[in-house]
């Protein structure tokens, strides 16, 4: 039931009521809570991902791999960090920090993690004027204080992965010691049951309130003045419509500053036009396809509603895989198959851009979720704007020399295409002495909240240690992808951007398992959640049966 505006001031009322309280919780006791939550999520798990893929429309058995790993998983993994910092077990090893990067190595941390996230390294970057001492001192927000003003922030709990409004509220329960209210945006209010089991042991303190609402409902609460702070995971245009009124025009985003109406403190999410640079090197035909698959993986999850979605594929003009490249992407979009177009409009921008001559159906015209290609070039608002369904494009740079093309390709997703949430950089042997100073210069100049060499910026999401956000200095009236970042689970103030390595193929014989050419990924992923839960040697077991049968 939607909360009336009555409702909504009593909520406030009560988490105000417990707030000083929540502010003065020891570690031991949130530990406590938090373990709770675990238990809870495992006990629920099963149904939160029955529900999910019932209501995405999800008939193709593997591709409830999606829902395990984007829902409980992930929220076990980060609960379980947050656990070990709040228990004293994350001071910073000076060993991980490398000084010529100004960089500290955040993943893998356990050797479980090396098993199941082969070849996969985190690391964070900082700005040079912050030195490790200064890393470290300024660690942990409202941690770091011993008397802390009670707290109550506003989640407006929004996104396609389950996990988001569950992630969202538990950074801003660790970092600021802050009573939460989760409001369910109409899109995933099914989860309402879930989330309220999973947090019954916050719920029943006063610590958190959890509802949905509906358009009224959201503008009473996004404005009301009872928060001290509002963390919004959603599009650009809700957030100008929370803080400025309306949605403004380019002239307005351009200004050097604009008058607000709502004065909270927000932090947001907003999504992003994600690319991915291809790097012209001699690749061969199973590298070009396995590339093909992780482009696919990107354009597909989730039936392409995601914020870190691919959307545009940058080329090298001249390279000669280029047409290779992308018959083979052709390819394996159409041995996915159809998918739903589950998200309220989505038919019918597909509909619109499947009439239009510049578009391409590669799949079958009796699916009901066409997957549309595109060049770039001939639909160019698309680099401004979300697509926000199963189309992708390609742009092609010219291509010169790869020194030329890397800097061309940086300039070019850096300036004119809209956000910097992920980006994604397919090189091979990145490592090597020949391209180590590409992937160095993808790396340090790529102004993206999350830079991903060989993988799909997507996996940092997952990740609890790095930090989810947008590149820092967007402008409040040109917010681009937002401001902050959450996840973080070392708790770093100042991060500059999280950066994810990965081998350019991971092996020969078999698929990461978060491919969507995975037939295996909702039993591995299944078995993996209750092994995360509960590491049990029959868990374990299951999990590596689950792998090879």
């Amino acid at each position: 039931m939607i909360p009336s505006k009555i409702d909504v001031d009593r909520n406030i009322n009560k988490l105000r009521v417990h707030s000083k309280e929540f502010s003065k919780i020891s570690n031991e006791e949130l530990i406590l809570l938090l373990q709770e939550v675990v238990n809870n999520v495992k006990s629920i798990a099963y149904y939160w991902v029955s529900i999910s893929s019932e209501k995405k429309g999800i008939t193709h058995k593997p591709k409830e791999g999606e829902e395990w790993i984007g829902g409980p998983f992930a929220s076990i993994f980060a609960l379980q960090y947050f656990i070990s910092y709040l228990s004293g077990n994350f001071d910073l090893e000076e060993s991980k920090y490398n000084k010529n990067k100004n960089s500290y190595k955040v993943f893998p941390n356990k050797n479980i993690e090396k098993l199941l996230f082969p070849f996969l390294e985190g690391e964070i970057l900082f700005n040079k004027n912050l030195s490790y001492e200064k890393i470290n001192t300024y660690r942990g927000f409202s941690n770091r204080f011993e008397d802390k003003k009670p707290k109550i922030t506003l989640i407006l709990g929004a996104g396609n992965v389950s996990s988001i409004p569950f992630l969202d509220a538990l950074f801003h329960m660790v970092a600021y010691k802050s009573v939460i209210y989760l409001k369910l945006n109409p899109v995933n209010d099914y989860l309402l049951p879930v989330f309220e089991q999973v947090f019954e042991p916050f719920i029943s303190r006063g610590f958190m309130t959890l509802t949905n609402g509906d358009l009224e409902g959201s503008k009473y609460i996004s404005s009301h003045n009872g928060f001290n702070h509002i963390h919004l995971t959603g599009s650009n245009y809700t957030y100008e419509q929370i803080v400025y009124g309306k949605i403004l025009s380019d002239k307005e985003r351009s200004l050097k500053s604009l008058t607000k109406i709502n004065k909270t403190s927000i932090t947001s999410e907003l999504g992003n036009v994600t690319p991915i640079i291809v790097h012209p090197d001699k690749w061969s035909t199973s590298e070009l396809k396995h590339q093909a698959k992780k482009i696919v993986t990107a354009k597909l999850n989730n039936s392409g509603f995601n914020c870190i979605a691919a959307q545009i594929i940058v080329l090298p003009k001249q390279w000669k895989q280029k047409d290779l490249l992308k018959n083979y992407i052709i390819e394996y979009l159409k041995k996915v198959g159809d998918t739903s177009s589950y998200y309220p409009g989505s038919k019918n921008k597909l509909n619109n851009l499947k009439i239009s001559k510049n578009f391409t159906q590669v799949n079958n015209e009796t699916c009901t979720t066409p997957f549309l290609i595109s060049d770039l070039d001939l639909e160019k608002e698309y680099a401004i704007e979300e697509a926000w369904s199963t189309v992708l494009f390609f742009k092609e740079i010219e291509y010169i020399s790869k020194t030329q093309y890397v800097e061309d390709a940086i300039n070019y997703v850096n300036n004119e295409v809209w956000g910097n949430l992920g980006v994604s950089v397919l090189i091979k042997n990145h490592d090597k002495e020949k391209n180590l100073k590409f992937t160095n210069e993808y790396v340090n100049k790529l102004k993206y909240g999350t830079v991903a060499i060989n993988e799909w910026s997507a996996l940092a999401f997952i990740i609890p240690t790095m930090p989810w956000g947008g590149y820092p200095g967007n402008k409040d009236n040109n917010i681009q992808s937002g401001q902050g970042f959450v996840h973080n689970s070392l708790l770093f103030e100042s991060p500059l951007k999280g950066v994810v390595y990965s081998k350019f193929r991971m092996s020969r014989l078999i698929d990461p398992p978060w491919f969507v050419t995975h037939n295996k990924s909702h039993r591995i992923f299944k078995n993996l959640t209750y092994y995360q839960a509960e590491n049990t040697k029959l868990n374990l077991l299951k999990l590596i049966f689950s792998t090879l049968v």
